[in-house]
């Protein structure tokens, strides 16, 4: 049977202080929309010390440690990675500069940690990634605040270091980084304009298609040119059928035909002088 991939570990120490806080919060937030959760568990993270974010940041660590783990032996195993999609996928994302200047996080306490996990890791060998945070934890907590001020003078100095790095700090440009808003505007104009676009030449294609489809307007002929027989004129006239014998001897679908005047006339005789019953009847439609 294939493994499955693994699931990727996201949202950092907060993603962990949700995941254990959730029943908790849910609880508190019963009959309240979903969004309340989120918005106690955001207060409530935003208001724990540096030291407690810390545990829930090794916390993370470790997770996403175990993922490696497992992500290597996924592709050991003939897995083929692939993207998880999600809405920030959707949307068009600025590239991170890896030359732009990085925050301190963790305050004095993860500068204390960042000096001392070496040796924390090594005395916790063997043991869950947790143990290291909890080791520390409890060395933090021995700690002097005469001890401590030397990582919060450490911690200041970075963070001056990195507000200073900031202001010159200029981000390279990316063309693609556009915002998602910005995006869907020129894509909506792009469309628009492809309508329209296609719209005018349709008009286009059906002005012109309808200059070459109009059919010519099959000349009915000129009765002035018509000159009828003395006794065929005659007869016409006394039956009262003289104008349509002209007209009818005219038309050019008529004399294409090759009848005489007399067919013309007795087909007008048989239609009681009804020009087109007796064309129809002369051209056998």
């Amino acid at each position: 049977m294939a493994m499955e991939q693994p699931k990727k570990v996201a949202g950092g120490a907060y993603g962990q202080f949700l995941a254990e806080k959730r029943p908790e919060l849910q609880a508190e937030c019963k009959g309240q929309p979903i969004t309340a959760i989120t918005k106690l568990a955001s207060e409530r993270f935003k208001a724990l010390s540096e030291e407690e974010k810390a545990v829930y940041q090794e916390k993370f660590e470790a997770a996403k440690a175990k993922y490696d783990e497992k992500m290597e032996a996924f592709l050991a195993n003939g897995g083929e990675k692939k993207a998880r999609k999600s809405r920030k996928d959707k949307a068009v994302k600025k590239k991170k500069d890896p030359d732009a200047p990085k925050k301190p996080a963790g305050g004095a306490y993860g500068c204390f940690m960042a000096k001392n996990r070496p040796s924390f890791q090594e005395q916790c060998k063997g043991q869950p990634a947790t143990a290291v945070s909890k080791l520390g934890s409890a060395k933090w907590k021995e700690l002097s605040e005469k001890e401590k001020a030397v990582y919060e003078d450490e911690y200041k100095k970075k963070l001056e270091e990195y507000q200073e790095a900031k202001k010159s700090y200029v981000p390279p440009v990316q063309d693609d980084a556009e915002e998602p808003a910005t995006k869907r505007r020129k894509v909506k104009e792009q469309k628009e304009a492809a309508k329209a676009a296609e719209a005018e030449a349709k008009a286009e294609a059906k002005k012109a298609g309808k200059a070459e489809a109009t059919p010519k307007a099959s000349p009915k002929g000129n009765p002035e040119n018509v000159k009828l027989e003395a006794a065929i004129k005659a007869k016409a006239e006394k039956l009262g059928y003289k104008d349509s014998l002209v007209k009818l001897a005219a038309r050019p679908e008529v004399i294409a035909t090759g009848k005489s005047q007399g067919d013309l006339l007795k087909a007008l005789e048989e239609n009681r002088g009804r020009l087109h019953p007796a064309k129809r009847a002369i051209l056998g439609a």
